[in-house]
């Protein structure tokens, strides 16, 4: 079985890092964390001028520091950093490694919004288009508990 995390950064995704890191434990499962981000030739002349490999690099470090400590807990864990359209990207990486669900983080819902995905672009489009299972978790609270909090 292999799960698979859309992964934001450390702290945003803590919650769900958590939540798929102890079901990959108990399912003996592979879970893979995987972060996208926009490429810059996409985003306009001015975000290519004055792109630098410093997001990749952080980014990239970022995952390596997430997956070093899920692995010292016993999960089997990796991480790929993607270029490219967020969602769409996690979309057809999800059905290229082939997993068996993705495990999407979303913010606490807006007092006054309409519908659970209007604040969420990202997993709207998820919703409506992964052809895989998708586990959804809110951080109702600021969830104070570490992602690393997998025993």
């Amino acid at each position: 079985m292999k799960l698979m995390v859309a992964f934001a950064s450390p702290k945003r995704s803590r919650k769900i890092v958590r939540i798929a890191a102890a079901h990959a434990k108990a399912m003996d499962a592979e879970l893979v964390l995987v972060r996208v981000i926009a490429d810059p030739a996409k985003l306009g002349v001015i975000a290519e001028l004055i792109s630098t490999d410093a997001p990749k690099e952080t980014a990239q470090n970022q995952i390596d520091m997430v997956v070093a400590e899920l692995q010292d807990k016993g999960v089997n864990a990796s991480g790929m950093l993607k270029i490219g359209p967020v969602a769409e990207t996690l979309v057809n990486t999800a059905s290229e490694l082939g997993v068996d669900t993705v495990y999407v983080g979303s913010g606490p819902i807006k007092p006054r919004a309409f519908g659970i995905t209007i604040q969420d672009p990202i997993l709207h489009f998820l919703l409506d288009r992964c052809p895989i299972n998708l586990y959804v978790a809110r951080d109702q609270d600021g969830d104070p508990d570490s992602w690393t909090s997998v025993d």
